[in-house]
């Protein structure tokens, strides 16, 4: 079943200044446009050209890779191209090919094999400096905020491009398939985009007065130690009074991490793993339980090979 446009829309809680969240979901404002090259049908294309033949060209890397499943259905950015900046969606899919191609057939076509009666929308992409990669966005529709729709089944069609001769390429698509979306981490990255980050120095050693980094829906900037190993050092958590909490740091790059319940003396699991791209802000998570009773938890960071590293907490 589609989902309808409302469903996933929520707006920033924190404003250009950093302010804090309440308890109910942000709706985004979308962005307004959308492309001009949207449309329905496959589309040859005037750049076509006159076949002689067909190309010995192939797509050798993409963005999502042939096949492949879950692909998250939009990326938000922050638009600033008109007098209010606005979170605004978009799909950024990209194609590498064997050998330099036509820089002037950029036209490719986007069909929805699930749901084959949603029209095709023909799309132009942007060759790279060397006509290699090709990068296409995919825009929000007029009919939704959304580019793509979510455990969706799309396929690109190449047929229109041409490789540097003039050749047609075989007849050659991307497929890939979209998965559900996360509205939890779709919220944390309204947080990259928007907050302003609190800039914390790391504690050199767990005695080193760690600053508090414990506010939930806040974004933190830490400025690591240096140290032989590269850059680390410490920050802090306090517990809930009452409550169990999960607690999930989204990273902006890959950062061991350790938790450490100091009040306790004792190790805390945490988990570091990828996190699926939306933003450009989250890379990673790292997650932990944290045990009710205002108990000090200290958070050590590194080694990495950047002096700074920014994450928003969400803890709940």
């Amino acid at each position: 079943m589609r989902l309808s446009s409302a469903t996933f829309l929520f707006a920033t809680c924190a404003a250009l200044a950093l302010t804090g969240c309440d308890d109910d979901d942000p709706i985004v404002t979308p962005d307004a446009g959308t492309s001009t090259d949207a449309g329905t049908g496959m589309d040859a294309g005037s750049d076509a050209g006159t076949d002689a033949g067909t190309s010995t060209a192939a797509v050798t890397a993409s963005l999502p890779s042939e096949g492949e499943t879950d692909v998250y259905p939009l990326e938000m950015y922050l638009d600033a191209s008109g007098q209010t900046p606005v979170i605004a969606f978009r799909k950024v899919l990209a194609l590498t090919f064997s050998e330099p191609m036509d820089p002037t057939a950029a036209r490719v076509t986007l069909h929805d094999r699930t749901d084959t009666t949603v029209p095709s929308r023909a799309l132009t992409g942007t060759w790279s400096g060397d006509a290699r990669t090709l990068t296409v966005t995919v825009p929000r529709t007029e009919e939704s905020t959304r580019p793509l729709e979510v455990s969706t089944h799309y396929a690109l069609s190449l047929e229109a491009l041409r490789d540097a001769a003039g050749l047609a390429l075989p007849d050659t698509a991307l497929d890939f398939t979209t998965g559900e979306r996360d509205p939890e981490l779709e919220h944390a990255c309204t947080h990259t985009l928007v907050n302003t980050p609190e800039a914390v120095t790391a504690g050199r050693t767990p005695f080193d007065f760690p600053p508090d980094t414990h506010n939930g829906h806040a974004r933190y900037d830490v400025t690591l130690r240096s140290g032989e190993a590269g850059f680390g050092g410490y920050t802090g958590f306090i517990s809930d009074p009452d409550n169990a909490e999960h607690v999930t740091l989204y990273l902006d790059q890959e950062v061991p991490t350790k938790v450490t319940n100091d009040t306790a003396g004792t190790d805390v699991a945490s988990v570091l793993a990828p996190a699926r791209f939306i933003c450009a802000g989250i890379t990673h998570t790292v997650t932990f339980t944290s045990e009710p009773g205002d108990q000090i938890h200290l958070l050590q960071f590194g080694p990495v090979a950047s002096e700074h590293i920014q994450f928003v907490l969400e803890r709940e």
